[in-house]
């Protein structure tokens, strides 16, 4: 999917934008969406008209770009309006720290509620506190003896794990069924329980490796590769990530997956 912080130009954006959504008559729809004949439109296209910042508003929330990408769409609308050269240098300096914080994907994760350090200690030391988390979002396991069954635990080592989310309001029960808490927590990469989650969910990928089915994925990739290369790659991983949870947000919860990526089923 395209990703707007990796353009310098909105024209560019939206032409890729038009490119990868494949809808018959996208610009046209994307002209009325901005409130100009598509006649202008093109023109905006062309560079002989700039668009304006109101018509880029209208544009932003037709692309259903979210908060950060509104504000970095409008900053290259602004951009390519700019008069002159010192508008100009102040506007790219703006587009670059935009662009470094994009990068962060705790920025890119909408996140419901803050744990503090002494409970993210907690949650955050093993992988039953999420996995139980995420379980309980699945209809069939709705309570204690479910989900122990579906891990193959102990119910008594389930049931500390789900007192603790209770408490914290990570889980609720509602009509003696346990149900999701706030739809979504996100560990920030500076944090110092991050490496601890991962390797968490990596010693559970490890686990499921020798089980091959069809809906497990496990792909590593050692290799060389230029400079700008490393770059590109490094630019598209967070928006990859970004499309994954657009995909997973919304939907309905039947199965338990973990994405790292090592893609499997617990």
């Amino acid at each position: 999917m395209v990703s707007v912080f990796d353009f310098h130009d909105y024209r560019e954006f939206l032409s890729e934008w038009i490119k990868s959504a494949k809808i018959r008559g996208v610009k046209s729809r994307l002209a009325a969406a901005a409130q100009v004949s598509p006649a202008m439109m093109s023109l905006i296209f062309k560079g002989e008209k700039q668009m304006s910042m109101e018509q880029a508003a209208e544009v932003a929330e037709f692309l259903n770009l979210n908060d950060s990408e509104t504000d970095y769409f409008l900053l290259l609308v602004e951009l390519g309006r700019a008069g002159s050269f010192k508008l100009e240098q102040k506007l790219k300096r703006k587009m670059r720290e935009m662009q470094k914080e994009a990068r962060k994907i705790a920025k890119r994760v909408r996140k419901d509620r803050d744990l503090s350090d002494e409970e993210k200690a907690i949650y955050y030391s093993n992988w039953l506190y999420t996995a139980v988390r995420n379980l309980c979002a699945i209809e069939e396991y709705a309570n204690v003896h479910q989900v122990s069954a579906r891990l193959g635990l102990p119910e008594s080592q389930v049931v500390r794990v789900v007192d603790f989310l209770l408490e914290h309001g990570l889980l609720k029960n509602e009509k003696n069924r346990l149900t999701y808490g706030p739809a979504h927590l996100h560990i920030s990469s500076d944090s110092p329980f991050v490496s601890r989650h991962h390797q968490n969910w990596r010693l559970q990928g490890f686990k499921h490796m020798d089980q091959l089915t069809e809906s497990n994925l496990f792909y590593t990739c050692p290799m060389s590769l230029s400079n700008e290369a490393v770059e590109k790659v490094r630019k598209l991983l967070p928006t990859v990530i970004d499309q994954v949870l657009k995909i997973v947000g919304p939907s309905k919860s039947e199965r338990a997956f973990c994405f790292n990526i090592d893609w499997f089923e617990y």
